[in-house]
This record gives structure tokens, sequence and C-alpha cells, in this order.
């Protein structure tokens, strides 16, 4: 009596209906996996323009010149998102909980909806508050969590008031705080696997395209500085979306387990479950009690049948009955059990003339293998017989790892031939390809336009703008010469990698570049720096330039295209 004295019986009761969380969670998927579409459809109606808004907001508020003008609109319709979103949320929850009571749900009124839209809004409104000082407290949090999720699940259809959803909410929150730290544990693990991975495949996509199809985007393009906060934040955002619906489905099993200790609901489910099964079995019951007595009446039938028959069969004479039992032996089902027919066999050991050369091919190239195989082995045996033995060694284990020892050795000498015999039989290919006699002449493509805007540094080698700028220079034409030059001078960079030719880039984007890929290489930075200046000043500027000052700009073109070779 003294040990049961101090035991509340409520709290007995409660830990004995408590499920466990490994059973929680397995219960949510389940119940994520069976719903409807429109059920998810309410979640992302509801939480997608937040998260995007947000995205938005953060990247705005970060970044822009002009935030402080419109940081309180903006401000304004995050907080009208969020209770957009919350208010779809609850009503995801309140499916949830008819696809567990296996009721059928009914469109809400617009009072229902204003008086769930009000109750989110009031109570998630402090959660900003209390969650982070909950979490830097670290002791309350997973009370204060499962009390904002026990608040979006425990709306429904009887216009609760702000007091009653509360009073619920809260019940739920102190009710098995085992399982719910259990549960927020596994959560932000799995959380982070989620963000990690969305993180890398999303950094990872990109290159992927560029490798395998050629496709350039702004996060091949940035480099590193693809991993900014908008990064971050955006791998955060999709995480949330990914992670939550299975959340808001498990704390949604944990109120309706909690409030059916009282209730019985979780009994009521159960029976309906039982009386749709037994009306979906009724029929097949009654069918296979109605073959039960037929078979029953033809057993019975088929009894007296022999019965009666035995004076019938005891008249059939022997003949008649050998012819029946040949009759039944000569079914293929019985053939494998005859014996094989001699005559058959000899006309199928003397095939035609194409089955023979067809079975001599076969023969021969059985032959041509065994050869090849015999080979190997020979080979392999010549090569033990190489390696160096100690005759001496009488302990099994020291043989074992001499053995093992010899065999890796002989793999990597198989595999050092392979390589030079691939390696003779390229760099034969290479020999052959370079042949003068052999070599195939291409028709030189035709000179571009050098005065269009649009044209591509990467349209010709390094060698035909040369030779195009010695033809200017001949004519006379240094602003053209010069033009040519430029053009030269990057394609000879992005050939050496350190541009990538693209028509919307401009030549400080060229500059910028290439102190970006070239950034310990001082004197080359100077040099094209230096180029980059004369020539804006006189091909888009419209300045005549001197021959002095010409000798002086192919000068420093000369030096960076040294500068890029090496």
């Amino acid at each position: 009596m003294g040990l049961e004295t101090g035991t509340n019986p409520v709290r007995r009761g409660r830990q004995r209906h408590r499920r466990s969380t490994i059973r929680i969670l397995e219960e949510a998927v389940h119940l994520l996996r069976l719903s409807s579409v429109s059920a998810l459809i309410c979640y992302y109606v509801g939480s997608l323009p937040f998260i995007l808004g947000l995205l938005y907001f953060f990247s705005d508020m970060s970044r822009s010149a002009f935030a402080t003008d419109h940081c309180g609109i903006a401000a304004l319709g995050l907080a009208l998102l969020y209770v957009w979103m919350k208010s779809w949320q609850s009503v995801f929850a309140v499916q949830m909980r008819h696809q567990i009571e296996r009721k059928q749900m009914r469109g809400p009124t617009l009072i229902q909806l204003f008086g769930l839209c009000a109750n989110q809004s009031i109570i998630h409104a402090s959660g900003f508050i209390v969650l982070p000082v909950a979490l830097l407290l670290a002791i309350p949090f997973g009370w204060c969590f499962a009390f904002y999720q026990s608040a979006t699940a425990m709306e429904d259809r009887r216009n609760q008031g702000l007091n009653t959803v509360c009073g619920r909410a809260w019940q739920q929150a102190q009710l098995w705080p085992r399982q719910n730290h259990l549960l927020l544990s596994i959560f932000f693990v799995f959380g982070i696997v989620v963000f990690l991975n969305l993180a890398i495949a999303m950094y990872v996509l990109p290159h992927a395209l560029k490798k395998f199809l050629g496709i350039d985007t702004i996060f091949t393009l940035s480099g590193i500085n693809a991993l900014n906060t908008t990064f971050w934040a955006t791998a955060a955002g999709i995480t949330y979306l990914c992670i939550d619906p299975i959340v808001k489905t498990a704390y949604t099993l944990r109120c309706y387990y909690g409030e059916a200790i009282k209730t019985g609901d979780d009994i009521l489910t159960q029976l309906k479950r039982v009386s749709h099964m037994g009306k979906a079995l009724a029929p097949i019951i009654l069918a296979a009690s109605i073959i039960a007595l037929l078979n029953s009446g033809s057993a019975q039938a088929a009894e007296t049948g022999v019965i009666e028959t035995k004076s019938d069969n005891a008249r059939i004479s022997p003949q008649t009955l050998n012819d029946a039992i040949e009759k039944v032996l000569e079914q293929r089902a019985f053939a494998w059990r005859l014996p094989r027919d001699v005559k058959k066999q000899k006309e199928k050991e003397n095939p035609g003339p194409i089955a023979a050369a067809v079975k001599w091919i076969i023969t021969k190239l059985g032959n041509l293998f065994d050869t090849l195989w015999q080979w190997v082995k020979d080979f392999v045996e010549w090569l033990v017989d190489l390696m160096p033995s100690n005759g001496s060694a009488r302990d099994s284990s020291r043989e074992g790892t001499q053995n093992t020892a010899r065999h890796l050795l002989i793999l990597l000498l198989i595999l050092l031939v392979a390589g030079l015999a691939i390696f003779v039989w390229r760099d034969w290919r290479r020999r052959r390809n370079q042949q003068p006699d052999k070599a195939v002449a291409q028709a030189l493509p035709a000179a571009p336009d050098i005065t269009d805007e649009a044209i591509k540094a990467d349209e010709l080698p390094v060698n035909r703008w040369l030779f195009m700028a010695q033809e200017f220079i001949g004519k006379g034409a240094l602003r053209l010469a010069m033009r040519a030059l430029y053009l030269a001078t990057l394609s000879q960079l992005a050939e050496s990698g350190m541009l990538t030719i693209e028509f919307y880039k401009s030549n400080r984007e060229y500059e910028r570049e290439l102190q970006r890929r070239a950034h310990d290489r001082r004197d080359l930075i100077s040099a094209f720096t230096d180029v980059v200046g004369v020539f804006e000043r006189v091909w888009y500027g419209m300045h005549d330039i001197s021959r002095s000052d010409f000798d002086k700009y192919a000068a420093t073109q000369e030096r960076i295209m040294v500068f890029a070779e090496q």
C-alpha cells in the first residue's frame, strides 16, 4: 500500500497508452503515403508562398540599395504570408485527423475559416519570441515546440475559442515528454541529413550539366562564390518543405492518441475498420460456405458412385485396360517416363552439312580458347618460377602471406604489360595520324568581318588572328590590326584556360575573370589591363593611333601571349 500511495493513477494510464516513438514515425509516414493529393496541395499552397517570400525578403534586404524604403511593406506582406501558411497547415492537420478517424471531410464554412485563421495567427505570433528564448534555455524547448505543433493539429470544425485550443494544445504538449523529445532528436538529425543532401545536389548538379551537356550556369561561372547566404537559405527552405509534413502528421497522431485516452476514439476507429472489413469479406465468406456445401455433396455422391460401380469395373477386360493405359502414357505429360527411341537418336547424331559446319566452327573456337588459356597459365607459372621463394619456411601463415604477395606482384606485372601495350598502340596511332602523306587537308575558315561587334574571339585560332593583323598592318589599317591583335589575345587566354569566351561578356568582365583565375600572375594581369585600356580608347573612342603607340601595344600584346603560353 505504501508503494502505491504516491503514484498517480492518471499518469499510470497515460504511460500505459503511450505509443513508441518509432511507431509514431512509421504511422506518420504510412499516413502520408496513403493521404490524398488534396491534403498535400493544401499544405504546399500555404507553405510554398511563404518560403518563396521569405527567400526574396532575405535576399532583397541583404543586397538591395533601396531596402530601407520598402522594408515595412515587405515585412507586412511576409507576416500575411505567415498567417496564410499556418492556416493552411492547420487545414492539412484536420485532413490528416479525418483520415486517421476514417471520416468523410466536408468543406468548411466562411465562419469556420475565419475562426481558424484568427486562432492560428494569434497563437503562432508569439512563436517568434517564445521558441528562440526556449531554445537558448534548452530545457523548455521541447514542450514549447510541442505546444505550437499541437495548436496546429487541435483545430476542428466546432468553432473553438482561443482558450479552448490553447488549453487542449498545452495538455497534449505535457503528455509523454520522452516520446516528444525523442521525436525532436530524430527530426533534428534527419533534417541535417536532408539539408546536406540538398545542398550537395544543388551545388553538384550545375557542374554535372556543364561537364556532360556543356550548359554553363551562374553556379559554374561564380565558382565557390555560389555558396553564399542565399544558397544556404534556399537549401534550408527546401529542407523545411520536405520534412515539415512528416512533423505535422506525427504531432497530429500524438494529439489523436492523447485525446483517445479519455474519449476512446482509437477503439471506435478500430471497430469501424473491423466492420468495414466484415462488410467486404461477407460475400467471400458466403461464397466459401456454398462451395464447401457443394463439395461435401459431391464427395458423398462420389463415394456412393464408387460403391455402385465396383461391380461394373470387375467386368472390364485386361486388353481394354492396357489400351487405356497406353493412351494415357502417350500423352506429353508422361513423355519423360518413356524410353528413348534409338533410331531417332541415331538420326540426330548424323546432322546435315550446315549443322556439321557450325559444329566444326564451334569446336575450333573451343580449341582456340583452350590454347590461349593454356598460354596464360604457362605465362603465370613462368612468372611464379621467377619469384624468389623461401624453401625453409614451415609456418603456414607465413607461406600464405608469401603466396599473396606473389599473386599481387604478378597482377601488377600483368597490368604493367597491358599499360605498356596500350601506350605503344596509342603512340603508333598518333604517329600514323601525323604522317604528312596521310594528313587530311582542311579548308581554312573564311575570315570574319573584323568590324562586326558580334564577332567572338574563339571563332578563329590564334595564328589566323595574327595573320589578319599582319595584313592590316601592311595596308596601314592600324586600328583594325589592333582589334585583330586583341582578339588573338583573348583566344590565346581562352586556350590556356584563363578565360571563357562568351558573347555577353564585356572587356572589364574578362579583366575581372583573369584576376580571379590568375591572381598569382601580377605581370599578366597588369599587361592585360594596359591592353584593354588602349583598345577601348582607340576602338570605342574613335581615336587615331600612331605607329609608335601601336608598336607599344603590339609589344604588350606579345608579352601577354608569352605569359599565357607559360
